[in-house]
């Protein structure tokens, strides 16, 4: 499995204005083959902050997803953007450590 993770830091009032594009973009890759959970949440202390986490079955998986973020590009076209990291990590599962 192939767990992404990354920030995102944009300029005040961007997300707001974007929101609904990106939320569009999470729906349809989640139906992607091979994604096991895609999210973007808002920092709690930075409302300019969006957090993503990804999980992928497989380097494929995320390569073909790469190759379709023109939905992704064409909302962030015009947004004041000003940090972004976004890492990948081979993972596998290890244990629960709260819930079920």
């Amino acid at each position: 499995m192939i767990i992404v993770m990354g920030a995102a830091r944009f300029a005040a009032g961007e997300i707001d204005r974007l929101q609904g594009q990106l939320a569009a973009f999470v729906d349809k890759v989640r139906r992607r083959d091979g994604c096991i959970s895609y999210s973007y949440a808002r920092d709690l202390n930075d409302p300019d902050i969006i957090h993503v986490v990804e999980q992928w079955r497989d380097d494929a998986a995320i390569d073909a997803h790469m190759t379709d973020i023109g939905d992704l590009m064409d909302a962030l076209g015009g947004a004041r953007i000003e940090t972004l990291s976004v890492k990948a990590y081979e993972a596998e599962y290890k244990r629960t450590l709260m819930g079920e």
